[in-house]
């Protein structure tokens, strides 16, 4: 008895083996029938995607129709042979597989059974049998998954530039400031600021302005003690020219290693550096879009976009108060609109 248990366990284990053999064979067939799914999925809704954010006023990221546009001409000329491909040599696999793996089945009833020379007759036959069926699926499916993992690649790069987008106007659709003339946005992203009261809020970058919008939630009615009627009030506690910030950079913005960004003012304004809390990606996607506005690429994109000539950073011009006639000495930042007079205090507008 104990030498045909050990003999039924060792069949068991070779059952298992076989069974991993079909189960990745089955594994690399799937995958790659996912891969195809879903890139053909992605280039129908890209573009339309693409379509609704700049019909809702976004104009930043100016490559995203050159890259659908490009990856749909590849997609239109690889995808006939990779369908081709899976159709004639990875698919039919398959038949193959559910074949064995009913062989497989009677292989497990045979041993529970207690049929140990058929066993390992049938185990043998199976084994040399998965283990080519494995292989073989393996190597058709990288066949037309390697090419798939690159359109993947652009996909899933493009999928974010968007997602970046949606997110962005959606947040924009919430703000209570309203966007001076040829104010475009760029980029919002949910966050805290990590000073004061410590408030919840956006932060919203535009080709002109950093912008960090608080809210809080505000009980309208109660009743026995629980709020049964609520509202968001949203309050603008940061304001200033994009030019006017220095630096942002990515690091720790709390006692347990949060990630987060901290704003860094230049000088003459007088400000403190400001950390605010944001996820780790975000906090990437800061700093790369931080790079995109300050280093005038933004503001071709939105030109580009809306069919306008792009207006240069009033840096290095002479401003003369229409007031007292005297010139105006500091630095104009980029996005500034209007300065005051440091002589009467009159608003200066900025052309």
């Amino acid at each position: 008895m104990a030498q045909i248990n050990r003999e039924k366990e060792a069949l068991y284990s070779q059952l298992r083996s076989i069974e991993s053999d079909l189960s990745s064979a089955s594994g690399a067939i799937s995958d790659v029938e996912s891969k195809l799914a879903h890139v053909e999925a992605s280039m129908g809704s890209l573009p339309s995607r693409l379509i609704t954010v700049r019909g809702r006023g976004y104009a930043a990221m100016g490559h995203l129709e050159k890259s659908i546009d490009l990856l749909t001409k590849k997609w239109t000329e690889a995808a006939p042979p990779l369908k081709q491909a899976f159709l004639n040599s990875v698919q039919p696999l398959t038949t193959q597989i559910r074949g064995l793996q009913a062989h497989a089945q009677r292989l497990r009833a045979e041993i529970d059974g207690g049929n140990i020379g058929f066993s390992r007759s049938l185990a043998s036959r199976l084994s040399i049998d998965a283990s080519s069926l494995r292989m073989r699926a393996m190597v058709e499916a990288s066949k037309v998954s390697t090419p798939l993992n690159e359109f993947i690649s652009s996909v899933n790069a493009i999928d974010r530039d968007l997602k970046v987008a949606e997110k962005t106007v959606e947040l924009f659709s919430l703000a209570t400031f309203p966007l001076k003339q040829e104010e475009s946005p760029v980029l919002a992203i949910e966050g805290k600021i990590m000073t004061g009261e410590k408030s919840e809020g956006t932060l919203y970058f535009t080709n002109q302005r950093f912008i960090f919008e608080g809210k809080k939630e505000v009980v309208l009615e109660k009743k026995f003690f629980i709020a049964t009627k609520k509202k968001v009030e949203r309050t603008v506690l940061m304001e200033q020219p994009i030019g006017a910030l220095q630096e942002i950079s990515k690091g720790r913005v709390g006692l347990i290693a949060w990630t987060g960004i901290y704003i860094r003012f230049k000088p003459e304004r007088g400000l403190a550096e400001t950390p605010f809390d944001v996820k780790g990606w975000e906090a990437d996607i800061i700093t790369r879009f931080f790079s995109y506005i300050i280093g005038g690429e933004a503001d071709r994109d939105i030109a580009s976009i809306r069919g306008t000539t792009v207006k240069e950073a009033p840096t290095i011009q002479l401003v003369r108060c229409p007031h007292c006639g005297a010139p105006y000495t500091r630095e104009i930042y980029k996005g500034e609109t209007s300065v005051k007079c440091e002589y009467c205090g009159t608003l200066i507008v900025i052309h």
